[in-house]
């Protein structure tokens, strides 16, 4: 259920109609739960935020190819997305960190 209140809370009415004739040519899906149409929504936004990275990145191909910094999609999509963000808490991270320290001094 949260993700119909994230979703909500991030379109408004005129965007809603816009992506669903776009997406769905359609503004009605008879008969589908709630949730399943939230879904349907969200991902409908994910595809779309994908499809404007997609296009910065073959916008930005020439250029990245000239100074010889190329990258797959796959990687700019997660640099730009944030997708590859740890999401673990603090504590976690510091701890795996120490540990680490701790095998670097032990020799292992």
């Amino acid at each position: 259920m949260e993700g119909f209140f994230y979703i909500g809370c991030q379109i408004d009415e005129v965007t809603l109609t816009d992506l669903m004739l776009r997406r769905y040519h359609t503004l009605e899906l008879p008969g589908m739960p709630v949730i399943k149409f939230c879904k349907l929504i969200e991902k409908a936004l994910d595809e779309e935020k994908k499809e404007n990275y997609r296009r910065q990145w073959l916008s930005l191909l020439p250029v990245l190819a000239m100074r010889g910094k190329y990258m797959s999609f796959e990687q700019f999509y997660e640099k730009m997305s944030g997708a590859n963000i740890d999401m673990r808490s603090t504590d976690e991270i510091i701890a795996e960190i120490d540990k680490a320290h701790e095998d670097m001094k032990n020799g292992t």
